[in-house]
């Protein structure tokens, strides 16, 4: 069974129940559903969410208890707490928060005859000794490492300053307007050398 919340719609509160739950538009509260949730591209969902797996393309916020696994895809966005057996994030996506492991009955770590069977030894062969704790060994340094060679300096004189050089002063000109050169007699026009 399916169910779908359309885009446009938005659903505040708490909401249950079984099979698929496929989100366009916006959810905000809680979720507990027996089954996947699935935020598609352009759904918003801002809720306490736990289902068995979860599927992200659109935005989800909040916090996530995924028993499964938690899928998300290129252009999804989880900005969550999320508890959870197994999470893909693929190239494109973004996930935001804290990521909390949850061991299922299918990721439980294998008992060790299970490891041998796995590793291609009979499940008969006997279990390898367990190691004895080792005292820990510390290694002390025979001698103080060598600070590193100072860099060479090359000592210059101070710059010595170049002597200043002032103009002659000239002589102050006459106060008033300037005055034209006389003109010898006769003549009307004057020609500057």
């Amino acid at each position: 069974m399916s169910s779908r919340i359309e885009s446009g719609l938005t659903i505040e509160g708490s909401v249950r129940g079984e099979g698929e739950l496929v989100v366009a538009g916006r959810l905000r509260g809680a979720l507990v559903l027996q089954g996947t949730l699935v935020v598609e591209e352009g759904g918003v969902v801002e809720a306490e969410v736990e289902a068995s797996s979860v599927v992200v393309a659109g935005m989800l916020s909040g916090s996530v208890t995924a028993h499964d696994e938690m899928r998300i895809q290129p252009g999804g966005y989880v900005d969550a707490r999320v508890r959870a057996s197994r999470l893909a994030v693929a190239e494109g996506a973004v996930f935001r928060g804290d990521l909390q492991a949850v061991l299922t009955p299918s990721t439980a770590p294998l008992a060790p005859a299970a490891v041998r069977e796995r590793l291609g030894a009979p499940a008969s062969t006997p279990a390898p000794r367990a190691l004895e704790p080792v005292a820990p060994v510390v290694v002390a340094p025979s001698a103080p490492p060598a600070a590193p060679p100072a860099p060479k300096m090359r000592a210059f004189a101070a710059p010595v300053a170049a002597p200043t050089v002032t103009a002659p002063k000239k002589p102050a000109a006459p106060a008033g307007p300037p005055r034209m050169p006389a003109l010898p007699k006769g003549r009307s026009s004057f020609q500057g050398r």
